[in-house]
C-alpha cells in the first residue's frame, strides 16, 4: 500500500512540474504550429527520452557529481543556456521574416526539419537543463527510503521512472494533438510574427535566467 502512495505522491509532483511552462513546453506547441502532429510528437518523444535519462541518473545518484564537481554544474548551466538562447534567437529571426504558415507551404521542402532533428532538440533542450536533475533527485529522495528492503528499491525505481517517463510523454502528446489542429494553427496563422516574437523572448529569457542562476 505504502508503495502505491509514494507512487501517487510523485505522480502528483511530477504532473503539476511537467504542466508548467517551461523551454520543453513552448517547443513541442511551437513545433505543433509550424509543422505537423507526427513532427510534434517526435518534440515529444525527444522531452520524454531526456526525462528518463534524467530519472536513470536521479536513480543511480549521478546527480550527486554536481554537487562535488562545482564546476560541471556551471558547464551545464552555460551549455544549456546557449542552447535556449540559441533557440530563442532563431525564433526571433523567424518571427522578423516573418515566416508564417502561408509560406510554409510554399517552402515545405526546405523549411520542414526532420524527424530526428525534432527529436534531438527536444532531447538536448531537455537534458542540458541542469535543474531538471536537481528536481528529479529530490523525487527520488522522496520515494526512496534508506530502511527499504533492495527488492524494493529497485521495484520503486523502475516504477518511479515508468511514472514520470509516461506522463511527460502523455501532457506533450496532448500538447502535440491539440495544437496541430486546423482550427489552433488558423489562430496562429493570424498572430504567428507576435507568437513567434513572445516565444522566442521568453526562450532567450529563459536561456540567460538559466545562466545567471
Amino acid at each position: 500500500m505504502e508503495f502505491i502512495w509514494v507512487l501517487v505522491h510523485v505522480a502528483t509532483i511530477w504532473m503539476l512540474a511537467v504542466v508548467t511552462p517551461g523551454a520543453n513546453v513552448l517547443l513541442t506547441i511551437s513545433t505543433a504550429l509550424n509543422h505537423d502532429r507526427l513532427l510534434a510528437s517526435y518534440s515529444a518523444l525527444g522531452v520524454c527520452a531526456a526525462t528518463s535519462l534524467w530519472a536513470l541518473f536521479g536513480s543511480s545518484s549521478l546527480v550527486i557529481a554536481f554537487t562535488l564537481f562545482p564546476q560541471l554544474y556551471v558547464v551545464m548551466k552555460v551549455l544549456g543556456g546557449s542552447y535556449l538562447i540559441y533557440l530563442g534567437l532563431k525564433q526571433l529571426y523567424k518571427a522578423k521574416s516573418h515566416l508564417n504558415l502561408s509560406n510554409l507551404k510554399q517552402t515545405t521542402q526546405t523549411a520542414v526539419p526532420s524527424k530526428i532533428k525534432i527529436f534531438l532538440t527536444a532531447f538536448i533542450t531537455s537534458i542540458l537543463n541542469p535543474k531538471t536533475g536537481f528536481f528529479v533527485v529530490s523525487l527520488f529522495s522522496v520515494s526512496l527510503a534508506a530502511d527499504q528492503p533492495q527488492g524494493l528499491n529497485l521495484a520503486m525505481i523502475v516504477a518511479v521512472i515508468a511514472t514520470m517517463s509516461t506522463i511527460t510523454l502523455c501532457w506533450h502528446l496532448v500538447l502535440a494533438f491539440t495544437f496541430s489542429r486546423s482550427s489552433a494553427k488558423a489562430v496562429y496563422q493570424r498572430v504567428s510574427k507576435v507568437v513567434d516574437y513572445v516565444t522566442g523572448g521568453i526562450f532567450t529569457i529563459l536561456g540567460v535566467k538559466v545562466i545567471a542562476s
